[in-house]
């Protein structure tokens, strides 16, 4: 005689009537556990949303209720009272690349340090909204929720779900993540863009790897890092799945086979946008030099590399909250630097090179590393090694992420009303 309360299923039986099987079982027997709410696809978006209506909060009330820096008078522009505390600082660039085009003045700041890819984006939705400030708004939040979403999604490749989970916690109240939120900057979309073709490539997906490649290296000074370490990490995957032994076995490139061709496509992107600079400007490499113009003054010489800067700043104004703003952004280097050999252990040499790239860029890029925090929110193998030793140390988690979240709020309110933060 057969119990109709079984979960004996057959091979054959329909999917629809198998997951009604379970449902059932489930509501019958308390025994039966419910799948945690983390465990689902949606979970990263809900810590997101939760976190996103805070920082909206927060630079809504900077914009609305506290004196304004002097570049950013109150405007009484369309939506400048929901949308206007997004629009500060490189957006005004953003909106000019939009709207008028790249331009370039010898000597002079110009919009040529700013790469393609977010304005692109923002010009191909504009027609959509009452504003280019609340275009980019719209897409900087499309691209820090798929952000946390993809970051899931790959940790899961190589980490357990607690891990998975607890990282992208930790990207969402980083005190520097308020840019995913609807900043009008192109940090958001350039982080996307990074973790979705790492995780197409973790899934075999090379063409889509590639397409998606393109997006992410012409979006950042950082996709030279990427293209390079997205070839690379194809090689290695390859030759590890062949029993490779030492660095030069790892990344033998005679392994490769026609199918691993379109990862390359990933360097269409910034080679589109050098083609772009020499074509208009004479200059492939115009977006570096650039950076030397006076204003920026961060061409490449000893007084960057070696922080001439901030080591005046450290011997006569110590206490200024520009200078504590630059030694808190030099931390966030170096801690990054000291999560690189478990980078390494972890997830292998190219994601530790791509990490290294991108630290590398602040490091000697920056003469007083001001803009690190911002820029190291691509570095997601740090960010998942960081959610692992959380994870170990419940304890230490259950301080640093709610002390994480009231600093990046605290920062957001000072960007809502116009403070040069990152």
């Amino acid at each position: 005689m057969t119990d109709s309360s079984s979960t004996t299923l057959t091979p054959t039986e329909p999917a629809k009537a198998r997951a009604l099987t379970r449902l059932r079982d489930r509501k019958s027997d308390p025994s039966i556990e419910r799948q945690p709410w983390t465990d689902h696809w949606w979970s990263p978006l809900v810590i997101f949303v939760s976190v996103g209506v805070l920082v909206w909060i927060a630079i809504w009330f900077g914009n609305n209720h506290l004196a304004h820096d002097s570049f950013f008078p109150y405007r009484e522009a369309v939506g400048d009272t929901w949308f206007g505390g997004f629009a500060r600082w490189d957006a005004e660039w953003y909106r000019t690349i939009v709207r008028e085009g790249y331009v370039y003045y010898p000597g002079v700041q110009s919009s040529v340090a700013f790469w393609p890819t977010y304005p692109i984006v923002v010009s191909l939705f504009s027609w959509a909204f009452p504003s280019i400030y609340i275009t980019g708004t719209f897409v900087t939040v499309c691209g820090g929720a798929t952000a946390v979403v993809l970051l899931r999604n790959w940790a899961k490749v190589f980490v357990p779900n607690s891990v998975a989970i607890t990282a992208v916690a930790l990207l969402c109240v980083f005190p520097y993540s308020w840019y995913l939120y609807g900043v009008v900057y192109s940090d958001a979309l350039f982080v996307a863009t990074a973790i979705g073709a790492f995780y197409l490539v973790e899934r075999d997906r090379y063409f889509w790897a590639g397409m998606v490649g393109i997006m992410a290296t012409a979006g950042r000074p950082a996709g030279l890092v990427v293209a390079f370490a997205l070839v690379l990490r194809v090689i290695e995957r390859r030759n590890l799945a062949k029993g490779a032994k030492g660095l030069r076995e790892l990344f033998n490139p005679r392994t490769l086979t026609r199918s691993d061709a379109p990862i390359f496509l990933s360097w269409l992107g910034v080679g589109a946008w050098c083609a772009f600079l020499w074509v208009k400007f004479g200059d492939p490499l115009l977006f570096a030099s650039i950076e030397a113009s006076k204003g920026w003054d961060q061409g490449a010489g000893p007084s960057t590399w070696l922080k001439f800067r901030l080591i005046e700043e450290l011997q006569h104004r110590p206490f200024e909250w520009s200078t504590i703003g630059h030694v808190a952004h030099g931390l966030v280097v170096f801690g990054a630097l000291f999560l690189l050999p478990r980078v390494k252990k972890r997830f292998g040499w190219a994601y530790t090179v791509y990490a290294l790239g991108l630290i590398a860029l602040p490091l000697l890029g920056t003469k007083d590393f001001f803009g690190a925090g911002r820029y190291l929110l691509g570095t997601f193998p740090c960010i998942v090694i960081a959610a692992e030793l959380l994870v170990a140390r419940p304890k230490l988690r259950a301080v640093i992420l709610p002390v994480s979240l009231l600093v990046m709020l605290a920062f957001a309110v000072g960007f809502g009303r116009g403070s040069y933060i990152s």
